[in-house]
């Protein structure tokens, strides 16, 4: 007679609890490294870091409770449906969160690390990714601008090209399309987190975007993101 074991599910989730437990160390390690400021003015980096130290300390102190429910559970050996899906999705919630946390911290660990910089703008992180919506996807970046200390603010505005498909034939949409639109202008001293949504039109299917940053017309930056 063949005896197979069953690992409990509360069990799997605990393990799931401890493997994001670890990013989050790991992260914090990342936290102290950062610390070799130069090539740019280091009192908005360290303020944005302060931030996602604050934040990545919330985390932490969820998955703590969430992971004592856990154990909780272990002990009782019962959990309702309902409550264990719900600590489940939770988890995974951080789990997200920790990862885009770490993301943002590497970026600005990046720009304070960056020795010889030159003057000018650079966009960073751009991610290109489909919405829940049909037909609509989500984009996100960081725009910087390098090198010393910004005394003003840098006015502009940011500009996609969209190259898509429709029905075999390849084209391009321009976003926005009638320039001045106030939606697409940004200001800032040392940096703008920008985030926004592109709708395709009926039959068309996004290929790739690349995004420019514009000031009096003039292309100082761009990149491209491939779907």
């Amino acid at each position: 007679m063949a005896i197979h074991s069953r690992v409990p599910w509360y069990l799997k989730v605990l393990a799931l609890a401890g493997v994001v437990a670890l990013a989050l160390v790991i992260g914090r390690g990342l936290y102290e490294a950062g610390r070799g400021w130069v090539g740019l003015d280091a009192t908005p980096l360290r303020a944005e870091l302060a931030g996602l130290r604050e934040r990545l300390a919330v985390v932490e102190s969820e998955l703590a409770g969430a992971q004592q429910q856990v154990d909780s559970a272990h002990s009782t050996l019962q959990i309702e449906r309902a409550a264990q899906e719900q600590l489940t999705a939770r988890i995974r919630s951080l789990e997200s969160e920790n990862s885009r946390l770490r993301e943002d911290m590497l970026v600005f660990e990046s720009l304070a690390g960056a020795s010889g910089t030159g003057q000018g703008f650079k966009i960073n992180r751009l991610v290109l990714e489909p919405d829940v919506e049909a037909g609509r996807f989500r984009y996100r970046m960081l725009i910087v601008r390098q090198g010393g200390k910004a005394e003003q603010d840098t006015r502009g505005a940011y500009q996609i090209v969209a190259a898509i498909d429709r029905q075999g034939q390849g084209a391009t949409m321009t976003f926005p399309p009638e320039a001045g639109d106030l939606s697409y202008r940004v200001n800032f001293r040392h940096f703008q987190r920008v985030d926004g949504v592109l709708a395709m039109p009926a039959g068309a299917t996004l290929k790739s975007i690349e995004v420019r940053f514009l000031q009096d017309g003039q292309i100082k930056a761009r990149a491209t993101a491939v779907l």
